[in-house]
């Protein structure tokens, strides 16, 4: 039992660190996300409702419906670019001069 666990753990583990690298590493490339920013701190929530990932927040779906309109998985500075102009969360503020005030897109 303790072995089972060791590996559902260790594969959780693998999988939060893949998605980090898929998902944040384009996101603070392209943007150049300064480190202990508010998006450096924001983390996944910069898609996601959560800390811990799972549900989507607005940014995420815009993200999301992007990757899906491209037929990939993989984001890109031309991916991130189609969501730029959006206002994700609906506060009146695009999303990338939200990005360049170190706010988070996808959070009020």
């Amino acid at each position: 039992m303790n072995k089972l666990i060791a590996i559902g753990s260790t594969l959780g583990i693998a999988a939060f660190a893949l998605s980090l690298s898929m998902f944040l590493k384009p996101f603070d490339t392209t943007y150049k996300v300064a480190k202990g920013s508010n998006l450096d701190k924001a983390a996944c929530t910069v898609c996601h409702s959560s800390p811990k990932g799972g549900k989507l927040n607005g940014y995420g779906t815009d993200l999301k419906a992007v990757l899906k309109a491209e037929n990939t998985k993989k984001i890109t500075p031309a991916i991130l670019a189609k969501v730029e102009s959006k206002d994700s969360d609906g506060d009146g503020v695009k999303n990338i001069d939200e990005i360049k005030k170190d706010q988070n897109p996808g959070a009020k």
